[in-house]
């Protein structure tokens, strides 16, 4: 039997904005200003993010320590 792949998990979106400290209509604003994680559409009023997608986001947001 073949493993999922994590990076493909989806997370929806009021975990992702409480993973990342942000209320889910702030979040929902950012992805859709194309400033954060791309959203996926799970239905008329659910939304998501492949697991994989957003710890690439956050990984590109850190910043260099001096």
């Amino acid at each position: 039997m073949q493993q999922a792949d994590p990076a493909r998990f989806v997370v929806r979106l009021p975990d992702v904005a409480r993973e990342l400290g942000l209320s889910p209509t702030t979040l929902r604003h950012i992805c859709r200003n194309g400033e954060g994680p791309p959203l996926l559409q799970l239905s008329a009023r659910c939304y998501g993010v492949r697991r994989g997608e957003l710890d690439a986001w956050i990984e590109s947001r850190k910043m260099a320590r001096p």
